[in-house]
């Protein structure tokens, strides 16, 4: 007799179907659970959301009711187009497009009228129109929108004649000035609370990184972790272009801004603790990459690393002096005071030196028991030195007194070699400040 149970008929087939219900019982539950959301949340609108629709509606009206009194026309439509595609940018940026929009459309006006009487209406002569308008928007580097407006108005003019020309351009003047007041006076924009989040995001990226690297190396660790550790450490490269394109918006959308000098201090924290924060990416990049490196370049016979408490120590200092220093440097609020202070952080940075100091005290013996290791967590050390000098010279550069904190002792990596520390090895001063770890008992100490 055949082994293994019989095969189903389609009776029994149809008997272990779901029923109804039970189809139906995990759609309802998420309905359930999607009623827990307000609806705000689930249509995605919140406060800012809600400004920009009030700007942008705000925008169309004005422009529009001031068209119909000013100009007396029976139905001025390019003011409310061009207010609506204004006003929702920085003051800075509207007052820019503004004036590119204008200048485009008599930029397309002007080329029109001339090609207009020479080739007529056509099917080949919209697409030279069209292209020819594109080209000069590019030569004149204008922005995406306005370089638009340019065979826009052209196809406008070109279709409907020249009659309305004026109307046309008066139009767009009114449109682009309402814009721009209606930016500067109605809650205008300010990203330095959104670029503030983004940056203390980026900081608790490498915060983390290190911690992860510090829990994992106080005991056994392997090959497979340490290679972890580094793609987590190269993913901080997201966040950090995302920080740092955060940090140059918020100092954009305060240009122009009414209440620029309220915000300038917090501008300036923000600033320092980005560009600080770049550069000890960089550095924390190259840490990841040496630990793994001491896995692939040291092998053991069974695969497994032994634990390093020490450099395990220096790394979950390094990390809370990283934290301690976007706590410090970030203030997202108006009115922020200029200067920082900083002891937590400067404490913080404090207590990794001696961590670096702990292991510099058994350099001579870490180095006489194994040399190759030695050179790989003087690399570390190294690294997190420059951490440290880092977040140091961000700190000066916002204190009262400029030598508050040590001078910055190290030059930033290089491009070449940022991700490779332990390229040269022998090349780095490691009796300065790179040890190398101490075995007892075939445990790392080091």
């Amino acid at each position: 007799m055949p082994s293994g149970p019989p095969s189903e008929t389609a009776a029994t087939r149809e008997r272990r179907r779901p029923g109804l219900l039970g189809r139906w019982l995990p759609f309802l539950g998420a309905r359930g659970r999607r009623r827990e959301r307000s609806i705000s949340d689930l249509l995605g609108i919140d406060r800012g959301v809600l400004l920009q629709a009030l700007k942008i509606s705000l925008s169309a009206g004005v422009s529009w009711a001031l068209a119909v009194w000013w100009l007396d026309s029976p139905s001025p439509i390019w003011a409310p187009i061009t207010a609506s595609l204004i006003a929702l940018l920085t003051v800075r940026d509207s007052v820019r497009d503004a004036a590119e929009k204008v200048f485009a459309v008599l930029i397309g006006i002007l080329v029109a009228i001339w090609l207009g009487g020479l080739i007529g209406l056509h099917a080949w002569s919209i697409a030279l129109i069209v292209g020819l308008g594109f080209l000069v928007g590019k030569a004149l580097r204008l922005g995406g929108g306005a370089a638009a407006q340019i065979p826009i108005n052209g196809l406008f003019v070109l279709a409907l004649g020249s009659a309305q020309v004026e109307q046309r351009f008066l139009d767009t003047l009114i449109g682009a000035a309402v814009a721009v007041l209606v930016n500067f006076a109605v809650v205008p924009p300010n990203y330095v609370r959104e670029a503030s989040r983004s940056v203390s995001t980026f900081a608790d990226g490498l915060t983390d990184v290190l911690g992860t690297i510090s829990a994992g190396t106080s005991g056994p660790w392997t090959l497979e972790q340490a290679a972890g550790w580094l793609r987590t450490a190269r993913e901080q490269g997201k966040l950090a272009t995302r920080a740092d394109d955060d940090a140059d918006r918020a100092a954009q959308s305060l240009h122009f801004h009414p209440g620029r000098a309220s915000w300038t201090n917090a501008l300036d924290r923000l600033q320092q603790a980005n560009d600080t924060l770049q550069i000890v990416e960089v550095q924390v990049r190259t840490l990841a990459r040496t630990v793994r490196d001491i896995a692939t370049k040291v092998p053991t016979s069974d695969g497994t690393q032994p634990p390093m408490p020490m450099a395990s120590a220096m790394l979950r200092a390094a990390a809370d002096a990283i934290e301690a220093f976007a706590h410090t440097m970030l203030r997202a609020e108006k009115d922020a005071a200029a200067v920082v202070v900083g002891g937590a952080a400067r404490r913080s940075i404090d207590l990794a030196r001696e961590r670096i100091a702990d292991i510099n005290a058994y350099l001579v013996d870490m180095l006489a028991v194994h040399l190759a290791r030695g050179v790989f967590l003087g690399a570390m050390v190294v690294e997190t030195g420059r951490v440290l000098d880092e977040l140091e010279t961000g700190l000066a550069a916002m204190s009262a007194d400029p030598d508050a904190s040590a001078a910055d002792q190290g030059d930033e990596p290089d491009a070449a070699s940022a991700d490779d520390p332990a390229a040269d090895p022998a090349g780095r001063s490691a009796p300065q400040t790179g040890p190398a770890p101490l075995r007892s008992g075939g445990q790392e100490i080091g």
